[in-house]
């Protein structure tokens, strides 16, 4: 599942990601220096005020700075803005994750999520309740397919955030639909439908309704602790399937 989620639009959006994609991949290393406003004016056929509006969305997103007489350069990775929506699906441009991403995700959802889960239960209103419920409707009704079922997964984890009432939690939405686009992309490439974590889903809900705080924060970690295990298991996979791949391209 490609996340395409560029806040701007045109000519600036493509070159600031296909320029933050290079950076993001290593293909530009912090310190070093971009292409000038020429060069990728002529790579991409652009004016120089759409390269300068790209620069503007790269510098926002604490990519890149510019130093007079010196240049536009990379900044240090902890300048990075790894949670601005962007960013995070620059780093996927290519399809895949590599396993650092995934895991960092996972244990940022581990930290943030039961946390929110049990905020949910002490603020949740009949409105917000109700949105978590028609998210998890949906996802029992498409428990047979892990395609069908991220787009109600990604409702439900984010309509969670959405009833702790708090901004600051909410605005951790776009991290977790990202580490859900991810463990989807994973989950499709091995066997097995997300039928069996329904339940799991079901007991975080549970919780909610009853304003069970505790338990909402138990029944979350009960669901990531799983999610875990089977990203441990299919990023293993993939690893000795790439391996694999290698060996045999090498004999070739």
């Amino acid at each position: 599942m490609m996340i395409r989620t560029s806040t701007a639009v045109g000519g600036a959006a493509r070159i600031a990601e296909k320029l933050g994609a290079a950076i993001l991949g290593g293909t530009y290393k912090p310190h070093d220096l971009v292409p000038g406003e020429i060069e990728l004016c002529r790579r991409f056929g652009a004016s120089r005020t759409v390269v300068r509006e790209a620069f503007k969305l790269l510098a926002a997103k604490g990519l890149i700075a510019s130093r007079k007489r010196a240049g536009t350069y990379v900044r240090a990775r902890e300048e990075w803005h790894m949670l601005d929506a962007d960013v995070l699906a620059w780093r996927l441009r290519d399809g895949e994750a590599e396993p650092k991403l995934v895991f960092d995700l996972m244990h940022a959802r581990a930290v943030i999520e039961p946390a929110a889960a049990a905020m949910a239960a002490r603020a949740r209103t009949p409105a917000t309740l109700a949105a978590i419920e028609r998210a998890f409707a949906d996802m029992e009704r498409a428990a047979h397919s892990a395609v069908l079922f991220a787009e109600p997964d990604v409702r439900f984890h984010k309509a969670i955030l959405t009833a702790t009432d708090n901004d600051v939690m909410t605005a951790f939405g776009a991290l977790i639909e990202a580490a859900l686009g991810i463990f989807v992309d994973v989950a499709t490439r091995h066997p097995g439908a997300p039928a069996p974590s329904v339940p799991l889903h079901g007991a975080v809900l549970e919780a909610i309704r009853r304003r069970d705080a505790e338990g909402a924060h138990r029944a979350m970690m009960a669901l990531l602790d799983r999610t875990a295990r089977n990203v441990e298991r299919n990023v293993a996979s993939g690893k000795r399937r790439k391996a694999r791949q290698t060996s045999a391209s090498a004999r070739v």
